[in-house]
C-alpha cells in the first residue's frame, strides 16, 4: 500500500470507527424500507455531507484524523526535521492569513512520517504530514515551502472533501435513478466509495492549477524566493523526467494532471510578470530586457538551470518592489539591486562586481 492509500485507510476507519461529540447522524443509523428508497437515498447523502464537513472543518474532527493516520503512517520524532517543518509551517500559515483568516479556525497540525519517499500531503480537517523523503531531495526550505504551500492550498479550499463527495453524490444519484438498492445498500455504497477514494476520487487539474496558483501567492507572502515555484519542478524534472510514473504522491504522477513542464512553465510565467516583463528564463539563462544576463554555473547541490530560476526570483523581487531604479552594487561577494540580494556567484560564475556592472547596463 503507498502512501496516499495508507492516508486514505487511515481517513477512512476514522469516519467508520469514531463518533464526533458534534451531533453528526452516522451513516450507519439510517434505515428505509423500499418505499422509502429515494428518500433514504437523499438522507444518506446529507448525513455523509455532514460527517465529511465535520471532519475537514472541526476540532474534534481533525484530532481524530490526526490520531488515526499518525497510527498507519508512524511519527518520526526527530527534532531536527521536527523545527524545519514546524518553521515552514508557521511562515506559511502567517502568510496565508493575511488573505485567509479562516486558517485562524483550524491551524493546521503536522508532523515528519519515517517514509523516505518524496511526498507530502493534506488531508481533510488540515492535517499535514511530510516525509522525511522531502528533506532528502529538497535541500532547501524555499522549495519545500513551494510543495507544502501547494498541500495548504488544498487544505485552504477543502478539494480532498470536495472531490470526495462529488464522487459520492454521482455514485449515489446512479443507484437511487437504477432503483437497485434499498438505503442500507446505499449506505454500503458510501462507505465502499470512501474506503476506496485515492482511486475513484482525485483531485482534478482545475484545482490543482488553483493550488500550484496559491502556493505562489503563499511562498511570494511569507518572503521565500519565488523563483522556487518554478526551480522546484525544474528539480523534479532533472530528477524523474516529465510526467514519469515512479514519482510519489498525488501532486506529482496523475496523467490527468499538469506535467511538471507546465507546472514550471506557468510559475516561470508567473515570475516574469511579476518583474513586469523585464526578467525571464530560457534554457537556463537568465535575461534582463531581452538581453542576456547570466548563465549560472551548476553547484554540487543544484543545476545550472534550477539555479536560474532563484535568480530569476530575486530579480522578479527587486522589480515588483521598485529597486530596479536603484544601482546594481556588489557587497562582500555577493551581488545585489538596491537592497534586494540578486545571487551569490560560485565557481564558474563571473564576479559579483562583473555581474553588477552588467547589470547597470541593461536594468
Amino acid at each position: 500500500m503507498d502512501f496516499k492509500k495508507k492516508l486514505a485507510a487511515a481517513c477512512v476507519l476514522t469516519m467508520t470507527s469514531l463518533a464526533l461529540p458534534i451531533g453528526v447522524m452516522p451513516v450507519q443509523t439510517v434505515h428505509a424500507n423500499i418505499i422509502t428508497d429515494v428518500i433514504g437515498g437523499f438522507q444518506l447523502k446529507s448525513a455523509m455531507s455532514k460527517q465529511l464537513k465535520a471532519y475537514d472543518t472541526t476540532k474534534e474532527g481533525q484530532a481524530a484524523i490526526y490520531q488515526q493516520v499518525t497510527k498507519q503512517t508512524g511519527v518520526l520524532n526527530n527534532s531536527y526535521y521536527d523545527n524545519r517543518l514546524a518553521s515552514i509551517m508557521n511562515r506559511l500559515s502567517a502568510s496565508i492569513a493575511k488573505t485567509d483568516s479562516s486558517i485562524t479556525t483550524l491551524p493546521y497540525r503536522w508532523y515528519v512520517s519515517p517514509d523516505t519517499t518524496f511526498n507530502a500531503a493534506c488531508t481533510m480537517g488540515h492535517v499535514m504530514v511530510v516525509n522525511k523523503g522531502m528533506f532528502d531531495l529538497l535541500n532547501n526550505d524555499d522549495e519545500i515551502a513551494v510543495v507544502l504551500g501547494h498541500e495548504m492550498g488544498h487544505g485552504q479550499k477543502h478539494h480532498v472533501a470536495n472531490a470526495t463527495m462529488k464522487k459520492l453524490n454521482v455514485e449515489i444519484g446512479k443507484q437511487v435513478l437504477a432503483d437497485s438498492v434499498g438505503a442500507s445498500g446505499l449506505s454500503s455504497l458510501i462507505l465502499d466509495t470512501v474506503s476506496n477514494q485515492i482511486e475513484t476520487v482525485h483531485i482534478d487539474r482545475a484545482d490543482e492549477w488553483a493550488a500550484d496558483n496559491l502556493s505562489f501567492d503563499y511562498v511570494t507572502n511569507a518572503g521565500y524566493n519565488p523563483g522556487a515555484t518554478a526551480a522546484v519542478w525544474q528539480r523534479v524534472i532533472e530528477k524523474q523526467g516529465d510526467n514519469s510514473s515512479n514519482f510519489v504522491g498525488e501532486i506529482f504522477s496523475p496523467s490527468d494532471h499538469p506535467s511538471n513542464v507546465e507546472r514550471r512553465d506557468n510559475y516561470a510565467k508567473k515570475l516574469y510578470e511579476m518583474s513586469s516583463k523585464h526578467a525571464s528564463v530560457k534554457d537556463g539563462t537568465v535575461y534582463v530586457n531581452g538581453k542576456k544576463f547570466i548563465k549560472p554555473a551548476a553547484t554540487y547541490s543544484m543545476s545550472s538551470a534550477e539555479r536560474s530560476y532563484f535568480v530569476l526570483g530575486n530579480l522578479a523581487a527587486a522589480y515588483q518592489n521598485g529597486h530596479s531604479k536603484q544601482p546594481a552594487t556588489a557587497s562582500g561577494g555577493t551581488l545585489y539591486l538596491g537592497p534586494q540580494n540578486i545571487m551569490t556567484p560560485v565557481n564558474g560564475d563571473p564576479s559579483a562586481e562583473e555581474l553588477a556592472a552588467q547589470l547597470n547596463k541593461i536594468k
